[in-house]
């Protein structure tokens, strides 16, 4: 399976495989952002959750209203008051979604796009740094590269997990049922008509696409930095300084390589025939100085019996 990644990569280019990928990033990040926020087509849909009884649903930041017609605005800087309006809805339902609409929490998406942003400046930097005197440099922006991309993972899981919690507890907290008196008939209160929420899964799923797509541009990059790394010639890995003495036998070049051998040649064709007699000589000279040193020995030897 690993080998036919490496082999597709190969040949379309991980450079541009990564790209494509980073394009579905930013399409399923844009839409999973701006749901509710206009009726264009597909727009309406994407939302967190909805008020059936109301007709309003919402996004992390826009509102929308089915009541006499699809009106979608975003709720960021307009009063409560301008909302119901507009929407042709009662200001408690408006105060009711802008508490759900609130207690979603919008940080996360925005930081799992904020560090991929980051992260893939920091990998250009890397991808561009070829010099061997910027080794280290480019070892720091490869290290700041998988932070912040696997950052950005994290947050796209945070995110996905978290809309999921906080929809699943907006239907503990306003269920669809309406409270009972003691003689079992539905008590119909102002403040809580229409309020019931009804999650969207269309807006979860995309979520979810967001982390996956995000997860799979991410493992491209580290598959690349993973190759840079690897390859020696581009100086990432350190290299192994030579020694002194590896030096020294290294500045000599090639030509005392040659003067060496021709000068072992010779010696060896010269000591060749007088090999007998050199090794008689030895042996003589080793005779006389043990002779020498044993009557050293013996005149300095205190305990030498007179």
């Amino acid at each position: 399976m690993w080998k036919w990644i490496e082999k597709l990569l190969e040949k379309l280019k991980a450079i541009h495989y990564a790209h494509i990928i980073l394009i579905a990033v930013i399409i399923t990040s844009v839409l999973s952002m701006v749901g509710c926020v206009s009726r264009s087509p597909g727009i309406p849909e994407l939302f967190i959750a909805e008020l059936p009884g109301s007709k309003v649903q919402f996004g992390y930041v826009g509102i929308c209203s089915t009541v006499n017609a699809t009106v979608c605005t975003p709720a960021i800087g307009t009063p409560p008051a301008d909302l119901a309006t507009m929407l042709s809805v009662s200001i408690d339902v408006v105060h009711h979604v802008l508490a759900l609409q609130q207690s979603v929490s919008l940080a996360l998406p925005a930081l799992s796009g904020i560090l991929i942003t980051c992260g893939y400046f920091a990998f250009w930097f890397a991808w561009c740094t070829k010099s061997e005197k910027s080794v280290k440099s480019r070892r720091r922006w490869i290290a700041t590269t998988r932070i912040l991309l696997w950052g950005a993972v994290g947050a796209a899981f945070a995110a996905a997990y978290l809309l999921a919690f906080s929809i699943s507890a907006m239907e503990v907290v306003a269920p669809a049922e309406q409270p009972k008196s003691s003689t079992g008939l539905a008590v119909k209160r102002e403040s809580s008509a229409g309020l019931a929420v009804k999650k969207g899964s269309r807006l979860q799923m995309l979520q979810w696409a967001v982390f996956s797509v995000t997860a799979l541009f991410v493992s491209t990059i580290h598959y690349m930095l993973h190759k840079i790394v690897k390859e020696v010639r581009d100086g990432i890995l350190p290299k192994v300084e030579p020694r002194t003495g590896d030096t020294a036998a290294a500045g000599s070049g090639p030509k005392a390589s040659t003067g060496a051998g021709a000068t072992q040649q010779s010696g060896t064709t010269d000591l060749a025939p007088a090999g007998g007699s050199g090794a008689g000589a030895g042996a003589g000279a080793t005779a006389k100085d043990y002779d020498r040193f044993s009557l050293l020995f013996e005149s300095k030897n205190p305990f030498r019996q007179p």
